[in-house]
């Protein structure tokens, strides 16, 4: 828990890679060696091909908004200062079944199919997160 009462991310032997380069301001995800595609959330095995390995290789960031939700209601105390906030899946532009989940940040809000960017936003001085922020650059990825 950070100072503030919120939540830290807890790594396992499966996503300690993620996080690691999260907090060094990289998004990298497992990329089977098999058959080349992407997994996330990080696992031992390929959902394609059933394969272990995988290595870990920096994507792009980019994608768009496949769904959000505003959060208005207070269920932990540490948050009640930020609702309301808004949630977004984002549909990365490697791969059309890879998703990633985070609060959308820069005061946008969210609209089907909007253009975002990973940001790696530090939190404390052993973890990072991963937020999204609103894309200015229509032409990548779409």
């Amino acid at each position: 828990m950070t100072r503030t009462g919120k939540p830290l991310p807890t790594p396992d032997r499966d996503s300690e890679p993620f996080w690691r380069s999260v907090r060094a301001g990289e998004l990298r995800l497992q990329r089977c060696d098999a058959c080349g595609a992407w997994r996330w959330p990080a696992r031992a095995v390929c959902g394609r091909c059933q394969s272990f390995d995988a290595t870990w290789t920096a994507v792009s960031g980019m994608g768009r908004v496949a769904s959000w939700v505003t959060t208005h209601q207070v269920f932990a105390p540490a948050y009640r200062d930020a609702v309301p906030y808004d949630v977004v899946e984002v549909v990365l532009d490697e791969q059309d079944d890879l998703r990633m989940i985070g609060n959308l940040v820069g005061g946008a809000k969210p609209v089907p199919r909007m253009r975002v960017r990973a940001v790696c936003s530090k939190v404390g001085v052993s973890a990072a997160l991963v937020h999204w922020e609103p894309a200015h650059d229509e032409g990548v990825g779409g």
